[in-house]
Parts: structure tokens; sequence; C-alpha cells
């Protein structure tokens, strides 16, 4: 590789205050060197925007994975190998990984894993087909495993997680309540995705709906929010429910991170909180991916993606879209060179 080809990568350039934007990024450009024997060179064509970077650019050492000023920002891209030493991938496959927010990635093979675009389009490997949706997948028939006549309330309910998560319980056969701000989300909610009721968080009777859509409480929480949404929905969890910590959104930009104050009613009710990891899934990705495109095949199931035009300097922009709710579904940056 000629190192007259330069690359964009995305650096943090200071702590993040409230929502991070634009002003909490950096682009710099760097040559591409050489490839060592064993290693591939992948073009981006789309970086994947997750709500959880901004837990770990906080002022805090308290997470893994923490991203300071001056580092790269830590983010997963989907894109196509055009130069390989590597024995193991051809120059043409299409990939992912998580090898940061740049143009071009270098990498040795380790972590990445093929996208079979007749399976899914390849933005959808960042998202309904890729961790967000093997999240919920895993999440509602492993850990929740609703049954026909059960209710869960998703949290979150139009974001990468939450928009699979409530087609799952509905395949699955249970009555799905959604939880998300503004009406055209929760119209595309109930006409899209299949909920049987959506709530605008952002109407003060919300609870209220909550309470009259839930008359015999909710067997499960799938909870990608946390803070006050969460707080409520306690006091109507059913016996020996189960509420799943997959994210606490809210509770990202906060300086001081609160947990739930309602929690007596999971002692009252004989219920449990327990956290959810999909990693721990890994060796089971195939299987859930060989169900899931069959129900995409048959139009069972959608794979929501918001998808933003522009280059690694509008990845802040597109990240300050993201928490004030632009998206329905996955959040991606789409890159100039994107030619799927």
């Amino acid at each position: 590789m000629s190192n007259e080809r330069s690359n964009q990568q995305l650096f943090l350039a200071r702590v993040p205050e409230g929502i991070s934007g634009p002003q909490d990024f950096a682009v710099r450009e760097a040559p591409i060197p050489t490839l060592k024997e064993g290693q591939l060179l992948i073009e981006s064509h789309y970086v994947g925007v997750d709500a959880a970077l901004r837990l770990i650019t906080r002022d805090s050492d308290e997470f893994l994975f923490r991203v300071r000023p001056g580092d790269m920002v830590r983010g997963s891209i989907a894109g196509r190998v055009i130069e390989s030493n590597n024995p193991s991938f051809r120059v043409g496959e299409f990939v992912n990984g998580s090898l940061g927010v740049q143009r071009y990635a270098i990498s040795d093979g380790a972590g990445l894993e093929r996208c079979d675009l007749q399976l899914a389009p390849l933005g959808s490997w960042l998202g309904g087909f890729g961790v967000s949706g093997l999240t919920a997948y895993f999440a509602i028939f492993d850990a929740c495993k609703p049954q026909p006549g059960q209710t869960i309330l998703i949290n979150g309910a139009a974001g990468a997680v939450g928009s699979m998560a409530g087609q799952f319980a509905k395949l699955a056969g249970a009555k799905v309540i959604g939880i998300t701000g503004g009406p055209e989300k929760c119209k595309w909610l109930v006409d899209e995705l299949g909920y049987d009721v959506a709530i605008d968080y952002r109407q003060k009777d919300w609870y209220q709906r909550l309470v009259e859509a839930a008359p015999d409480r909710l067997d499960f929480i799938f909870d990608n929010v946390g803070g006050d949404i969460l707080d409520q929905s306690l006091k109507l969890i059913g016996m020996n429910g189960i509420v799943l910590m997959c994210g606490s959104t809210s509770q990202y930009t906060a300086e001081d991170m609160k947990g739930p104050a309602n929690y007596i009613w999971l002692g009252t009710m004989r219920a449990r909180i327990q956290g959810f990891v999909v990693f721990d899934y890994a060796h089971r990705y195939g299987e859930a991916r060989k169900r899931m495109a069959k129900w995409i095949a048959s139009g069972e199931l959608k794979l929501p993606e918001h998808a933003e035009k522009g280059d690694v300097g509008d990845f802040g922009a597109v990240f300050e879209k993201l928490y004030r709710g632009a998206n329905r579904g996955k959040m991606l940056l789409k890159l100039p060179a994107a030619g799927s």
C-alpha cells in the first residue's frame, strides 16, 4: 500500500459535559502504512453509533474500556477488505469489527466477523443483525422467555435494541408495551413493528397510560434507559417478574448516577432484577442468526436502522442526534464510499 493515501481517524478532544456533540471530537489525518504479514486493510462503509460510548467517555475510571482525551474513539465498523496479507481473508469480502472510528482500519483478523450480505445488508450487521439484534434476541428468548398471555414492557422501545426486542417478544406471543419519545415514534412502533401499545413518556399522563395498558401488572421489564422511567415502571412489576437491565442511557450523561428508589416492589412481588451482557452468548450467535434470517425472509422480522450520510468528522453531530432521539432503530454513520 502506498503511503500517498491517508486515513481519517476520530479522537476524543475533551471530556464531554451533558449530551456529547461535535465539540468533543477531533479528526486527525494519518498515513496508511504498508501491510505487514498477516494483516488486512478494511475500507469502512458504516460506523455504528452507540449510546454506550457516552458512558466510557465520562471522567471516571469505574468503567471498562474508558476513552480519554487524546484516545481514538472506540466503535465498530463494517466495510470491505481492500488489501490482504492474511490467508484467512480475501480482497472483496465484507467484514465488521470493533476497530475504532476511522476511514480505513488495519487488522490481523482477530475479532473480525464476515458479513454475508445475502442474509442482511452490510449496515444491519452493526445493528439488527449485529450486536443490537443479538442482545435483544438472547435477552428475550433466554433471559426473559415470555409466554403467550404474559406482558412485557420495553423501555427505550424505538432504539437499536428495543426495536428488535419488541418484535422478538411478539414472535414469542407476548403482549408488548413500548415506551418511547414522541407521537411519531409511538405510531411507528405499533404500525410498523407490531407493538400492542406504545406510550410517549414526554406526556404527563404516561404512567397512568401504562397502568391502563397493564391491568394485570408486568411480567417483564426490559430496561434500556434507567432513571425515572424504570423507577415508575417498577411499581407495576408482577409476581415473580423479571427486570432485565440492558442499558441505562438516561444515566450516561448524569454527573451522579442514581438507581431506582422503588426497588421495594421487587421484594413485595418476589421479583428479581438482573444484568445482561450479550457477549456471554458469543458461541451461539450463529444459531440466533439462522433463526433471525428465516423471520427476515418471511417478513416477520424487520431490521430498523437510521443511517446518516457523512464522513468521520460528522460522527459527533450524528452522536448528538442519537441522544436527542432522532433515530428509529440503530443509528449508523454511512461513509461516502459505502456502496451497499
